[in-house]
């Protein structure tokens, strides 16, 4: 059973296959033509299929080209909206920029305005702090001309009044010094006039008026010990007048009667006359004073004259304080008191005359710059 079954279809295939062929081989033999015009139409259905297939693929790749085309397009549009935006930002960035260096111009304009304003500030200060200096230094030097011109003033009217040469001279020392300290070389003649002043006052002599007057006033309390002088009869010596005398007196001795007498006798003078002779001695001794501060020779030696004649003829000499008055009175005998000082202020009219060219000269600048 298998077998029939299995050869059937097989023979039906066949069975069913030839009248197929049959057919074709029926159909085909009515229909045969030459060998070329079968070839030709299978050529064209070749180039047909081959056109199709061209043109699929053609169709294929410019549809894939156009694709890719599209996404070329719209990559391109984006990038082209990307440099749009960027050119906008640009353009933004620009507009930044111009403001931006409007603004540093700005900056820039007040900086130089700020400059300006600062560098006439410092001119400014600078030149307030020029004259200030300047001013402190004419301040200076002002102030050391006129303590100079002071002093020199000073040192005139001792030499005029007083007559204290060493005062003087100290004064004068001083001022030079204070000149020294200003290094003007336009002072130079100022100081020449002033060192030759000083050269004449140390060819004056010296005198010691303060020493002189202190031995005065070491006086004053010895005056009240004077003591009235006391008499007694003083031993003769023999001579041949005195034999004749003796010889003459031992004739006459008979008539008269001589005794030796060994007691003081009464003073002269009264204790009324010893009190106004003190007090004019003390009067004297005023008197030499005053001369010595006038520097007057003539009144000098009239006082010690006077004082010590008082002293001899009312007091007692001899010892005690009456010697030690007649001992000073007697070492001032001689002495000179007057010196002939000469005119020292040529320094002074010297300084004058330059401290009234210096204000002239100041107020002419002080015009100037007004």
């Amino acid at each position: 059973m298998s077998k029939t079954k299995e050869t059937t279809p097989e023979v039906a295939e066949e069975a069913v296959a030839d009248p197929q062929i049959e057919s074709f081989d029926t159909a085909t033999e009515p229909q045969e033509r030459p060998a070329a015009t079968v070839s030709t139409a299978w050529i064209a259905i070749l180039f047909s299929g081959i056109a199709c297939a061209t043109l699929g693929f053609v169709t294929w790749y410019g549809w894939q080209e156009f694709q890719s085309f599209t996404r070329l397009t719209g990559s391109l549009g984006a990038s082209v909206q990307a440099m749009s935006t960027q050119v906008s930002q640009l353009e933004n960035l620009k507009t930044a920029t111009q403001n931006l260096d409007r603004q540093m111009q700005r900056l820039e304009s007040e900086i130089d305005r700020a400059d300006a304003r600062n560098q006439s500030v410092i001119d400014r200060v600078e030149m307030v702090a020029e004259r200030l200096a300047k001013a402190q230094v004419d301040t200076r030097s002002s102030y050391v001309l006129a303590e100079a011109e002071y002093l020199l003033k000073l040192a005139d009217q001792r030499l005029l009044i007083e007559r204290n040469l060493e005062t003087a001279v100290t004064l004068m020392r001083t001022a030079q010094a204070l000149l020294g300290q200003l290094q003007d070389g336009r002072l130079l003649s100022v100081r020449e006039r002033l060192a030759q002043d000083l050269q004449s006052l140390s060819t004056v002599q010296s005198i010691d008026i303060l020493g002189i007057q202190a031995e005065l006033l070491a006086l004053d309390p010895v005056l009240d010990d004077l003591q009235l002088p006391v008499r007694r009869l003083a031993p003769e010596e023999e001579s041949a007048a005195t034999v004749d005398v003796k010889q003459w007196l031992g004739e006459l001795s008979e008539f008269i009667r001589i005794r030796e007498v060994n007691e003081p006798i009464t003073p002269l003078v009264s204790a009324s006359d010893a009190g106004r002779a003190r007090e004019v001695l003390r009067l004297s001794l005023e008197q030499i004073k005053l001369a010595l501060i006038r520097e007057d020779q003539a009144l000098f030696d009239a006082g010690l004259a006077q004082a010590k004649r008082l002293s001899m003829h009312f007091f007692d000499v001899t010892e005690g304080a009456g010697l030690k008055v007649i001992k000073v009175l007697g070492s001032l005998e001689g002495t000179q008191i007057t010196r002939e000082i000469p005119d020292a202020a040529e320094g002074l009219r010297a300084l004058k005359v330059y401290r009234d060219a210096l204000n002239q000269e100041r107020i002419s600048s002080a015009e100037v710059k007004q």
